[in-house]
């Protein structure tokens, strides 16, 4: 499983405006729950279970909010670019910028965590980030990605 084949045009969110944490995530989980059939509220409720275990913000502006959550077939991986940062921690220093929000079915442990490393992989590199922030629309976003995680092996 590659995360260059998880992500398609259709799973990239720019310009999404939010002012805090949970209007974040559910602005992607309704966006998510119409390519999945699952339920909005599920989907910000999973990812927020899991936010209230510590904040998933790897800093410079990024987050992997993500969660396993029943009724999911596959696992599915959305991204989305806010308008202005979003304060992904109750202390208000983590800024995020642009998520990559995962979701798996329970029973895929590895291949959640596998997903995982992938993105925190893509995200080490300043360059990468950098191209994500401006990117002007989804094709570049896949661009990027796509760029990276053939150069990386991903």
């Amino acid at each position: 499983m590659k995360i260059q084949d998880l992500i398609q045009p259709e799973d990239i969110y720019l310009d999404v405006s939010a002012s805090e944490l949970r209007q974040a995530l559910e602005a992607v989980a309704e966006h998510v729950a119409r390519g999945t059939g699952l339920r909005a509220e599920s989907v910000v409720d999973c990812l927020l279970e899991r936010e209230a275990l510590g904040s998933t913000s790897v800093g410079d502006a990024f987050a992997i909010p993500h969660c396993k959550i029943a009724n999911l077939r596959d696992i599915k991986v959305s991204l989305a670019r806010f308008s202005s940062p979003v304060d992904f921690a109750p202390s208000g220093d983590e800024k995020v910028r642009f998520v990559f929000v995962v979701l798996s079915p329970p029973d895929q442990p590895a291949a959640h965590l596998k997903v995982l490393s992938q993105i925190a992989r893509l995200l080490k590199r300043s360059e990468v980030r950098r191209r994500l922030l401006e990117a002007r629309d989804a094709q570049d976003v896949l661009v990027v990605l796509r760029e990276v995680a053939q150069a990386e092996g991903l």
